[in-house]
């Protein structure tokens, strides 16, 4: 077969190849859930979550909107089976039946609102800190980057670990504290038990700002 790009055939394999990704995600969509049922069960997270899944930085509750959709699914079915342990979202997960869980997940994947306004603006040496722990590690502390699992930058990676860019800095930070205190538990190879427990209180504070002032230009 001729795959020069520049003749029809090329072209048309081209086209097919870029189109594969968009398909992929389509399908897993209609297989996991309903937007428009989800939409309907979602008024019940609003008062945590924010209107459009944007979060609540001020109380620590995470931006929702844009995840994917397996991601937050996995995450209802962990707080359902003990895996994962929070006091409001364990009794509401398990109200839920499995349609409404995955409904719900595709509804807050399909969402893209503004980033929720900040609480607190960290000075400079933390988030210089933060950066580096996102992008480069620290060998010092056998501490790969964050960017290798989840992303330049946190932008996350579909199907294996959710984004960090512009998710509220304390819910980051009460999440590493979980890991590493063992109340979460849902990482089956436990990885971010690990990376958590190397972490001090200061790297914690330091790498969860970073990621948090990813999604605000006056930072």
């Amino acid at each position: 077969m001729n795959t020069n790009l520049g003749t029809p055939v090329g072209l048309g394999l081209l086209v097919a190849l870029l189109a594969i990704p968009a398909v992929s995600i389509g399908a897993e969509v209609q297989r996991i859930g309903n937007v428009k049922r989800g939409a309907l069960v979602a008024a019940a997270c609003q008062s945590c979550h924010g209107a459009q899944g944007e979060g609540a930085p001020a109380m620590g509750y995470p931006r929702l909107a844009g995840q994917t959709a397996s991601y937050l699914e996995k995450q209802l079915r962990d707080y359902v089976s003990g895996l994962r342990n929070n006091p409001v979202m364990a009794p509401l997960a398990k109200a839920y039946s499995e349609q409404q869980r995955a409904d719900v997940a595709v509804y807050y994947a399909s969402l893209a609102p503004p980033y929720a306004a900040p609480t607190v603006k960290p000075d400079r040496r933390s988030l210089a800190r933060g950066r580096l722990l996102a992008r480069t590690g620290d060998e010092s502390k056998q501490l790969q980057a964050c960017a290798n699992c989840h992303g330049p930058d946190g932008s996350g990676e579909p199907l294996t670990a959710p984004y960090l860019v512009g998710q509220s800095g304390s819910y980051l930070a009460s999440t590493i504290n979980e890991w590493k205190s063992g109340a979460r538990k849902n990482d089956g190879g436990r990885q971010m038990a690990v990376v958590a427990g190397r972490l001090d209180e200061k790297d914690t504070a330091a790498v969860a700002a970073y990621f948090e002032s990813l999604g605000h230009a006056d930072f």
